[in-house]
């Protein structure tokens, strides 16, 4: 029986619900984590339903308000959690001219993107190192590693995530830690992502790959403690392409997979 427990933020759906479904696969106890009590009550049921008795807790959350990820870490200190595995999924896009889209849209992505992703993984990292033991998947996306117009502050907000999550690494083998840090950097995936974002008449939105492909391969390498996940051969050509490629054109590329298909 494993005893660990494993949080996941935007558990609700897409890539976080396939993710806790790997954990609760291997036992593991799920708290999940997103915006509306009932979607995580159909992502329980559907939990329990494959899984039997695997031990789910609820925690019904907003992380675009600033005060949220230390209500989370305060109510999983006050239910005695032990949180062994951080993944922090949760995230959204917007898509359109930066010039035209709504700001106070712009400024929610960031808080819940980048800067609950930063302020959970202080809060959780530093019990990890005390304890010498813990892992953390931090999303991030084939957007990490090129600009994209059209969805501007969300790329920027995923190459964020990679230089923090990066630099982190670092820090922990200089402090010779047993913690693991690994980034996963999906391509387009088969998620309600588009739709938030206002793009599903996009070609990026007709080429999707599977979020249960993406979750199990991330999963794997944060078990393995890799750097980094590149799921999918897409995933693995857009990165090469960055090496390679100026941003000019990367830029280009990116923007061609956002226009409007007209069928």
């Amino acid at each position: 029986m494993n005893e660990q427990t494993a949080l996941i933020t935007g558990a609700s759906s897409g890539i976080g619900f396939e993710l806790a479904r790997c954990f609760a696969r291997d036992d593991y106890r799920v708290v999940l984590v997103a915006r509306r009590l009932e979607e995580l009550q159909e992502a329980a049921r559907l939990l329990h339903q494959e899984f039997g008795g695997v031990d789910i807790l609820l925690l019904p959350l907003d992380l675009s308000r600033p005060e949220a990820p230390e209500q989370l870490y305060a109510e999983t200190q006050r239910r005695g959690l032990q949180i062994d595995a951080l993944v922090n999924d949760a995230g959204f896009g917007e898509t359109g001219y930066f010039a035209d889209t709504d700001m106070q849209t712009e400024l929610r992505m960031i808080q819940v993107n980048a800067t609950s992703l930063v302020h959970l993984t202080k809060l959780y990292l530093r019990d990890m190192m005390a304890r010498n033991y813990g892992r953390i998947l931090q999303l991030g996306s084939v957007a990490s590693f090129s600009p994209s117009p059209c969805q501007a502050v969300y790329a920027a907000t995923k190459a964020f995530v990679l230089s923090f999550t990066e630099a982190v690494q670092h820090e922990l083998k200089k402090q010779r830690s047993a913690v693991t840090m690994t980034i996963l950097c999906p391509p387009p995936t088969d998620t309600n992502f588009f739709q938030v974002a206002h793009a599903e008449h996009t070609w990026a939105a007709n080429h999707t790959a599977s979020a249960r492909e993406v979750a199990e391969e991330g999963y794997d390498a944060m078990m393995e403690g890799a750097a980094r996940s590149l799921p999918t051969l897409a995933a693995k050509a857009n990165f090469f392409s960055s090496l390679v490629l100026p941003d000019s054109v990367l830029a280009t590329l990116m923007n061609t997979q956002l226009q409007e298909v007209r069928h």
